[in-house]
């Protein structure tokens, strides 16, 4: 495979990111005003951190968003949610080894949550850990195997770790629960591509 098509494979990849924070709130600003109204009556309330960091992360405001984070996790260690949230602001500054150790905290913590593995998994291909990014393509499918993302993200690993077969053949199932899922087929026609002209 071209240089070229590893790295474009690898950016899409973080197009596939979910994006998504674990958040229940009303807009950003609203969820920073409560946040700061709970702060001045109880400045170590962890959850106005949580719900602050999460709404600033959705403002694309990274570097206050990980600072509010740490701040929650510091009052209350053992929220998964809130080291997912802060491993995706690492990720959106493209920190992906903080994100990974994030992701990984949360795993630790709550182990059948499809999107920590996801992320982990997409954080892991950006990084080249592509053994490490099959074992949480696994855990996906595990998890979600009716989810087209799962084998897409482990076809992709595998492919891009040298596995064409193992790659083709989750992508395949990726289009058979997904017709059109755009990663798949990108993924498919460059393994196919990849074998013409071999």
């Amino acid at each position: 495979m071209k240089c070229l098509d590893r790295a474009a494979l690898i950016s899409l990849a973080v197009t596939f990111s979910l994006a998504g924070l674990a958040y229940a709130g009303t807009s950003p600003k609203t969820a920073i005003y409560k946040a700061n109204q709970a702060l001045e009556q109880d400045p170590k309330d962890a959850k106005a951190y949580y719900n602050r960091g999460t709404a600033e992360f959705e403002l694309e405001e990274y570097d206050a968003a990980i600072k509010d984070l740490t701040q929650s996790i510091t009052l209350e260690p053992n929220a998964p949610d809130t080291y997912y949230n802060r491993g995706m602001a690492f990720r959106f500054q493209q920190k992906n080894s903080e994100a990974i150790a994030d992701f990984s905290k949360a795993i630790e913590l709550f182990k059948d949550k499809w999107a920590y593995y996801y992320e982990r998994c997409n954080a892991r291909i950006v990084t080249q850990d592509f053994e490490g990014a099959i074992a949480d393509g696994s855990e996906l499918v595990r998890l979600a195997p009716k989810e087209a993302d799962s084998y897409f993200m482990r076809g992709l690993a595998a492919y891009l770790s040298g596995n064409a077969d193992a790659g083709l053949a989750d992508a395949e199932k990726a289009l058979g629960v997904k017709n059109w899922h755009k990663g798949a087929l990108k993924l498919k026609g460059e393994i196919l591509e990849a074998r013409k002209a071999a």
